[in-house]
């Protein structure tokens, strides 16, 4: 089943192919490419996730912080929805946290708003990460 996507004016929507831009993300993750990351985000971003808000800096800082701490990284994501300078994504994520030797999975969805560069000026984030044999991934499809 394709991912839904309103239908709005050309000249409101910043990214023309939302769903080649979630993959653009995608593949930087898949890189560990945590100075292309960064890249994505305007200067000011913040991004909430949960009650914490991360700062411009947290935010830039982030994907070194991130991909540094892991190994044996494995990501997808999908494109769900994109309306005006909205994006959103489902995140589908395994992953060894160094620090305890133990992997996990993670499913989660990313709303971002982007400006007419394409740039990430604030996003929110909700994540479920469990241990990884807990229990099976949930469907993808709606």
């Amino acid at each position: 089943m394709p991912a839904a996507a309103l239908s709005f004016p050309e000249d409101t929507v910043p990214v023309k192919d939302p769903a080649a831009w979630v993959k653009n993300v995608e593949r930087l993750y898949r890189a560990n490419d945590a100075e292309g990351v960064s890249a994505l985000y305007t200067a000011d971003a913040i991004t909430i996730f949960g009650s914490r808000v991360l700062t411009p800096a947290e935010v830039h800082a982030h994907p070194k912080e991130w991909f540094d701490s892991l190994e044996d990284y494995q990501i997808e994501r999908i494109f769900r929805a994109a309306t005006g300078d909205i994006i959103v994504s489902e995140t589908i994520a395994s992953y060894i946290v160094k620090a305890e030797g133990v992997r996990y999975k993670e499913f989660g969805v990313d709303v971002y708003w982007v400006n007419d560069a394409g740039l990430i000026y604030h996003k929110h984030t909700s994540e479920v990460v469990e241990p990884f044999d807990l229990r099976p991934m949930p469907p993808r499809q709606p």
